[in-house]
């Protein structure tokens, strides 16, 4: 408590003396009010930027619905991270200032990393230009709510531009209808669609979609980060991948006399991959059938209790000892992908044998200790890697450890706001479960796959509300070119081989929902990768001048509530139908 107390005092004390500060900018979002009868608002954030060690502060005047320290933390980190300069350098400073209590959270990260990049490199910011968004760790722009409001809080603010997440340039807004009848009013409510461009244009308004913070960065500064179109050549890795192939096939033949039609489906797809050459493919079909034929083999040798139990503390043997292992093994920008992975997996065999221990069917007991068992195989079978790649550039584990917070507190912010959009539950829940194995991971300090899990519980939290808008293929083939370009950025420092891996599997999927998965994973790894080799040097900002911002005369000022009278609150909420995803094992 006392910490807490100092601190805020170093901070408040740090704020009234601004003009100290070597950089700052300031910037206008906008955000939705609290409270029954939800408003756009302007807000004004202050980024305000110090030589320092990665320290974050933010300070909100009056309070948020949803805490924004998350927001904050990675605004700053992923500025630097696209500007390939080191975060660890600096200290940062965002002040938020509102007329009146405000939903925070994700909804200003896209801004805050605007206007964080804009500090950094001294860049002017045209006033004329609002945004909406989240921000993801890859720099690219998720989806918000509210949008309608917003969209008001801009004309009354003399806005010009408005910038909205790809894919909500028409949006879903609640209409409510009160009829009354004799003395009782009957109130019903629709989805009705918007058109935010159309809408727009009544105000004097141009709306945008953009999908990434350098688009955006174009419209505030004229000026956007050099980035280089690239190639993805998944053989030169076959000779890795295919030492996890082997080391999994192995292990499935010894277990074949266990093997159902399901499971011998499963082998004969893996061998068919194998033979194709999509080794991690092959790999992740061999771990699925092992589990199916390990359950069958546990059904038919461990027949009493005193067996099941006897199973149970082998398991948590052979987890301690790898936990042990992990905890030692020095971390290089090469190996920290291994060492992540059997992190995870090691993390998610603990999680299954404690499903075990209190499960109350058989079937539910031996099929998660099955699960342990395999995972903890897993976990060993990528460790096998390292004495074929070497660990490369040394990683400091205290960067590492900040990297996994600052993603650990985004991946909880992102959670709580896709559930208020109402985001697809199995996505949410496979959230959730990650971003649990991560704050697990953190707490025995193995934060290697903390940050991973993390990634992945953001990448699930991120989709759940994605695949609501906009149209799916595109933002298939969007995923697959950026994770190509961060591969082959990561290909400059490091050696990307489970960005590779999740590339491959995103390449051989049938499923659309699995490959905007599978690509999305690949880049933010293989960035993830890049950003802590620091080896590239800071990457290029150039002039590309200012988007044109032409002059357009307001048809009417009435807000959005007059034009449709919504007194409600826009929900967001888009009816669709999705195939669920079938797989339950992602890191196979």
């Amino acid at each position: 408590m006392r910490l807490t107390l100092m601190t805020l005092l170093i901070f408040f004390t740090i704020i009234q003396t601004v003009d100290a500060f070597e950089i700052q900018k300031s910037i206008k979002a906008v955000a939705v009010t609290s409270g029954d009868e939800p408003k756009g608002a302007v807000i004004n954030i202050t980024v305000m930027i110090n030589s320092g060690n990665g320290r974050v502060f933010v300070s909100t005047t009056p309070f948020t619905e949803i805490d924004m320290q998350g927001s904050t933390q990675l605004s700053a980190i992923t500025a630097c991270d696209l500007l390939g300069i080191d975060f660890t350098k600096f200290d940062f400073f965002y002040i938020i200032e509102a007329d009146a209590p405000i939903v925070g959270g994700p909804s200003a990260g896209a801004v805050m990393t605007v206007a964080t990049l804009a500090a950094l490199k001294n860049l002017e910011l045209d006033e004329r230009v609002y945004m909406s968004g989240m921000i993801y760790p890859d720099g690219f722009i998720g989806p918000v709510g509210g949008l309608n409001y917003k969209l008001d809080a801009v004309a009354r603010n003399g806005g010009k531009i408005f910038l909205v997440p790809s894919g909500q340039s028409v949006i879903n807004v609640e209409e409510r209808t009160i009829r009354r009848v004799g003395i009782i009013n009957i109130i019903t409510t629709e989805l009705r669609e918007l058109n935010l461009v159309d809408y727009g244009k009544k105000l004097g308004i141009e709306v945008i979609e953009v999908k990434t913070v350098n688009e955006a960065l174009r419209y505030y500064t004229g000026y956007e980060i050099v980035r280089q179109e690239r190639e993805v050549n998944i053989t030169i890795y076959s000779d890795i991948l295919k030492v996890l192939a082997d080391r999994m096939r192995e292990g499935a033949a010894e277990l074949q006399n266990y093997a159902t039609k399901e499971a011998r489906d499963l082998l004969n797809r893996a061998e068919q991959s194998y033979k194709s050459g999509n080794y991690y493919t092959s790999t992740s079909e061999f771990f699925q059938a092992k589990i199916l034929m390990r359950y069958e083999m546990f059904k038919k040798t461990l027949a009493s209790a005193q067996q099941i139990d006897r199973e149970i503390e082998t398991i948590e043997s052979e987890i301690s000892r790898l936990k042990e292992y992990l905890k030692s093994e020095q971390m290089g920008v090469n190996s920290i992908q291994i060492i992540a992975g059997a992190q995870e997996r090691v993390a998610e065999a603990e999680k299954a044998l404690k499903k075990a221990k209190i499960a109350r069917s058989e079937e539910d007991i031996l099929y998660n200790l099955a699960y342990a068992k395999e995972r903890v195989e897993s976990a060993k079978v990528w460790l096998s890697l390292l004495p074929q790649m070497s660990s490369g550039q040394s990683l400091n584990n205290s960067e590492i450890k900040r990297r996994a917070e600052f993603y650990i507190n985004q991946a909880s912010s992102i959670i709580v706001y896709a559930s208020s959009l109402e985001g697809y539950t199995d996505l949410l829940q496979n959230a959730f479960e990650s971003l649990e194995i991560s704050k697990s991971l953190y707490s025995e300090s193995l934060y290697a796959g903390a940050a991973f899990e993390a990634l992945n519980a953001i990448t699930d939290a991120s989709l759940s509300i994605e695949v609501k808008y906009g149209e799916i293929a595109s933002k298939v083939e969007e995923r697959k070119r950026n994770a190509k370009i961060a591969i082959g950025e990561a290909e400059e420092t490091c050696y990307p081989i489970l960005p590779i891996a999740y590339f491959e599997y995103a390449e051989t999927s049938k499923s659309v929902y699995a490959k905007l998965l599978y690509y999305s994973l690949s880049e933010r790894i293989a960035k993830f990768m890049s950003n802590v080799a620091k080896t590239k040097g800071e990457r290029e900002v150039v002039h590309r001048g200012y988007v044109d911002i032409k002059p357009t005369t307001p048809e009417t000022r009435e807000s959005i509530r007059e034009i449709l009278e919504i007194p409600g609150f826009e929900i967001a909420i888009s009816l669709f139908a999705i195939l669920i995803l079938t797989y339950k094992i992602r890191k196979k």
